[in-house]
């Protein structure tokens, strides 16, 4: 069955502070046509643009933050990312007035839901996929990070678009026990599992964050927050931070431009781990294939 493209029935706005920054942003979504993909507009310059897909996001500290390659840049936009692409929106204009997306609840759930409510147009163009030709690998043996991509598998009826997840944590912390993940994504299974799960700090660490220019914005209505007696607020999930950095890890494969088959299986990810997949994509397209 032909999966056709899919961009917003009309557009919605957000406005909230950024989580690093502590100042206001605001976000508006608009709908787009066919095979224009995901676009960041800067409103105070509408020619300065961002098309995801044909940038590598830059290596930051606690954030997803992208560049135009002239001197414009934003931050903090992957859970914005996993809202996108866990709801399958091929086009669509993101416009941002500041240099941060809002935080809100710290999760994609906010996003999310506004999205839904307004609905979604379904395009003639075909859904584009992509899948690398052959199994690929990346790691940090010093951070035990790793994340490998299977090619999507042949089925009864073709290629299988989907994608599989297999997602591992371990926060060397006695409050987070290690916990693992294995979902096949879908619309319904990101909206409920995936999408409410908020960000979350070890008070022990603001400090630091603080120092460096980071958290300025981060409160318990926004953060999980753990502390050497447990966590400070009431949790979504009990492995909520486990389900977060899954988040994380779609928001960031957002950023290859396209919906992303085949299978991930991945540990202890990073903001900058993550972005070698977009780096792959972008500086070596011939280990990739568009389906």
């Amino acid at each position: 069955m032909l999966i056709k493209q899919k961009t917003l029935k009309r557009s919605a706005r957000f406005e909230g502070i950024g989580v690093h920054s502590g100042k206001r942003g605001i976000l508006r979504f608009k709908p787009s046509p066919a095979n224009s993909g995901i676009i960041l507009q800067n409103a105070a310059d509408p020619n300065e643009k961002i098309e995801i897909g044909k940038v590598v996001p830059l290596r930051a500290m606690h954030a997803t933050v992208i560049n135009n390659g002239n001197g414009w840049t934003v931050g903090t936009i992957e859970h914005v990312m996993a809202a996108i692409g866990g709801l399958g929106i091929d086009n669509i204009i993101v416009e941002i007035e500041g240099s941060e997306f809002p935080i809100l609840d710290g999760s994609s759930l906010p996003f999310v839901k506004e999205l839904l409510e307004i609905g979604f147009d379904e395009q003639t163009a075909a859904k584009q996929f992509i899948t690398p030709k052959d199994p690929i690998s990346f790691h940090d043996e010093e951070h035990n990070r790793a994340l490998y991509i299977t090619p999507a598998q042949q089925n009864g009826s073709g290629l299988d678009k989907k994608l599989y997840l297999d997602y591992r944590a371990d926060f060397n912390s006695p409050h987070i026990p290690a916990s693992s993940l294995k979902y096949c994504l879908s619309e319904n299974l990101f909206v409920e599992e995936i999408a409410p799960a908020r960000t979350f700090g070890f008070l022990e660490e603001l400090p630091f964050l603080k120092k460096h220019g980071l958290a300025q914005g981060a409160s318990l209505d926004n953060t999980v927050v753990i502390t050497k007696d447990g966590f400070v607020n009431k949790r979504r999930f009990e492995d909520e931070c486990t389900r977060h950095k899954l988040l994380d890890l779609l928001g960031d494969l957002t950023l290859l431009g396209k919906s992303l088959v085949g299978t991930v299986k991945a540990s202890r990810t990073g903001h900058s781990f993550n972005s070698q997949v977009v780096e792959s994509f972008i500086k070596t397209p011939e280990k990739w294939v568009t389906i």
